[in-house]
């Protein structure tokens, strides 16, 4: 009784993923008609290229932050020495 449930069973699921893979196949080859496929890969590389830059941006600008804030600290703690009774 058993091998025959599995023997269905695995027709079943080897169907649905065929029909499943045929279906996805379908919708990738619509998108990438042979007119669209230079303009999705400018697209891409332009979102990647705008995504990289703002990432290098901000970086940039977290680290001038940082370094301005520690040479305020060190000029905080040189003025402080100075001031310092001996």
């Amino acid at each position: 009784m058993r091998r025959p449930v599995w023997l269905a069973a695995g027709a079943a699921l080897g169907a649905g993923g065929t029909v499943w893979a045929r279906r996805r196949l379908d919708r990738l080859s619509r998108r990438m008609r042979p007119g669209s496929v230079g303009t999705e890969i400018a697209s891409m590389v332009d979102r990647t290229r705008r995504g990289a830059s703002h990432r290098v941006r901000d970086a940039l600008s977290a680290g001038r932050a940082d370094a301005q804030r520690r040479q305020d600290e060190l000029w905080h703690q040189l003025s402080a020495r100075h001031e310092a009774p001996r």
